[in-house]
């Protein structure tokens, strides 16, 4: 609790508007969220900014690039929304006796890959080396556990996996040859593998459902601003479709919030992640079910836990049922 009570004063202090966020206007509501990383897997979040669909809605959204401790922010109450929590990050909060519920998630597969040097060639060859993660407990580690014990290896035991505090980190730890290989998510796993750090795994051959561009509230605090948490779903909304249309005008976006100026590298980034842009936004029970049996192993709370207990899909269903997603896309 004093951990999650200064990383609250802390991320208070330095929260502060991200590019794409304007000076707000008098009549628009500031609205925080806090990002794992700027990850394509948050790009919905980044077109809504920039398209003004959240101002349509009467907010002007802001965020802070937190990394693993994004789910910090949330239940702590520095944000009222985390966008890219995920199956992973939810339950164990919820474990832990913290409030936090998924309320949309924009896709729901591992999107990650594992990268390494020219002289590793499996994820048997791992075996007593180093593997970097953003961040222990995050998404990209829950993501190389599960490969690795997929390849029969044991995590921590036959290989090591250290967090080195984000995905650009990683990308940097691969280069000083600080680990042997690294989980990445685009666009820095398509710079790793324009730097030469050639993919080992996709962890999308894994089959296993995930939420993995979450959306996050606290029940308490869904319970007394539902309106404002379906306006900023519906936002959000429309900046899924604008990324699964508009091709140019995306990777405008992606430069201009990932900071990168690699055409190539963004345009790479953009085309892997486009098919697996969900247009309903449902955060899945199965990809909970899926992840909770991971956890399982290493948590016994996630055993007989109810994967009902960590969703609320009725802001989603609604939006369905009105109409309003097909309005959105045209049909």
């Amino acid at each position: 609790m004093r951990r999650i009570f200064y990383w609250a004063l802390a991320i208070s202090l330095t929260l502060v508007a991200r590019p794409g966020a304007q000076a707000a206007e008098s009549a628009l509501k500031i609205v925080d969220v806090s990002l794992p990383s700027l990850s394509v897997l948050q790009s919905p979040l980044f077109a809504a900014m920039e398209s003004g669909a959240f101002k349509k809605y009467g907010m002007e959204a802001r965020y802070i690039v937190a990394g693993a401790r994004s789910i910090q922010a949330l239940v702590s109450g520095s944000v009222n929304f985390s966008q890219g929590v995920s199956s992973r990050t939810v339950p164990s909060v919820v474990f832990a006796g913290f409030d936090a519920v998924l309320i949309a998630n924009f896709s729901d597969k591992f999107l990650f890959t594992l990268h390494s040097g020219p002289e590793i060639n499996s994820l048997q060859d791992l075996r007593g080396k180093i593997i970097g993660v953003s961040g222990l407990g995050g998404s990209t580690d829950f993501a190389t556990r599960v490969a690795l014990r997929d390849a029969g290896l044991v995590p921590d035991k036959d290989v090591l996996i250290r967090g080195v505090g984000g995905v650009p980190e990683t990308v940097a730890a691969l280069r000083a040859k600080l680990i042997h290989a690294g989980t990445l998510s685009p666009p820095s796993s398509f710079v790793a593998q324009k730097a030469g750090f050639k993919v080992l795994f996709d962890m999308t051959s894994l089959g296993v459902d995930y939420i993995s561009s979450g959306l996050g509230v606290k029940k308490s605090w869904l319970a007394a601003n539902r309106q404002e948490a379906k306006q900023f779903v519906m936002a959000m909304i429309e900046g899924a479709k604008i990324l699964s249309t508009d091709e140019e005008y995306s990777l405008r976006i992606l430069a201009k919030h990932t900071r990168i100026s690699d055409r190539e590298v963004l345009q790479q980034s953009y085309r892997y992640i486009r098919p697996y842009f969900l247009k309903t936004p449902y955060p899945s029970t199965r990809a909970i079910k899926d992840t909770l049996d991971a956890l399982a192993k290493d948590l016994p709370k996630a055993k007989d836990a109810d994967p009902r207990d960590f969703v609320d899909l009725s802001i989603v269903r609604e939006l369905e049922a009105s109409g309003f997603i097909a309005g959105v896309y045209g049909k």
